[in-house]
């Protein structure tokens, strides 16, 4: 869904948007990859509930982000889109460097 939605901000994932699930991580293997972003946990349980990540694609040699959320589930795992913004390689970090502090204390030398 994240790629459908950014078709008006980058047309050019336009064939990607119109691609099934099982075509698209068909013709995205070992195109992907991802960064762990951050952890919540439940305030009573300080059990974790949602995971965040950044997965990274790239498509006619232009490198994408989308902020991903992991939920575990009474059915399982899922990913969802958090936020459903795609964005160029790169635009997380330029807008929450505060809130991530491995890249912070990355760049502080």
């Amino acid at each position: 869904f994240a790629i459908r939605d950014a078709i008006k901000k980058f047309p050019e994932l336009l064939k990607l948007s119109q691609m099934d699930n099982k075509d698209f991580f068909h013709f995205m293997q070992n195109k992907l990859s991802n960064e762990y972003l951050r952890t919540k946990f439940n305030e009573d349980t300080l059990e974790p509930t949602d995971d965040y990540f950044l997965f990274f694609f790239t498509y006619n040699e232009i490198s994408y982000e989308v902020e991903l959320l992991r939920k575990v589930t009474d059915h399982g795992i899922i990913f969802v889109p958090y936020g459903y913004q795609i964005n160029k390689k790169g635009d997380w970090h330029r807008r929450h460097p505060s809130t991530y502090s491995y890249f912070n204390d990355r760049h502080s030398n």
